[in-house]
């Protein structure tokens, strides 16, 4: 398998892996997923579920990733009633939602290995309706 593409119709997650707890036990920081950043990642979990590949993909890899939030109530009309793309440019942060969708796409053995991810492409915009795309493809040289 050279490519694998979805879109997937959802509000995309703003919890990040980086929202994380702490607590101190026997003199050791110890830490954990929050509920949120937990739920968010089962719910990623249960929707790419159905596309993920019989075999993890092979050698090296770019993945691709755009996400889509619905628009702002306080987006301009100018911008919703013609349905334009707008960059997304407060939290959560990029590298923050990359995370934990790695984490997951790893998880449901996309790949063998997050370190297989040798070019990443990602985006995030205000958009009509809320969703994901990924596209992950072979990196041939």
């Amino acid at each position: 398998m050279n490519e694998i593409s979805f879109t997937i119709d959802m509000l995309p997650p703003t919890a990040t892996a980086q929202q994380k707890g702490a607590f101190i036990c026997g003199g050791k920081i110890r830490f954990f997923k929050k509920k949120k950043v937990k739920d968010a990642e089962d719910t990623l979990t249960a929707l790419f579920y159905k596309h993920k590949p019989c075999a993890p993909m092979q050698g090296g890899l770019k993945l691709s990733v755009k996400w889509f939030y619905p628009y702002r109530k306080s987006e301009k009309k100018s911008i919703t009633k013609t349905g334009s793309i707008v960059p997304h440019i407060t939290r959560p942060d990029l590298d923050n939602l990359e995370k934990s969708l790695i984490d997951v796409l790893t998880r449901l053995q996309f790949w063998q290995d997050d370190s297989q991810v040798c070019v990443k492409e990602t985006s995030k915009f205000w958009a009509p309706t809320g969703k994901i795309s990924i596209k992950i493809e072979r990196v041939d040289v």
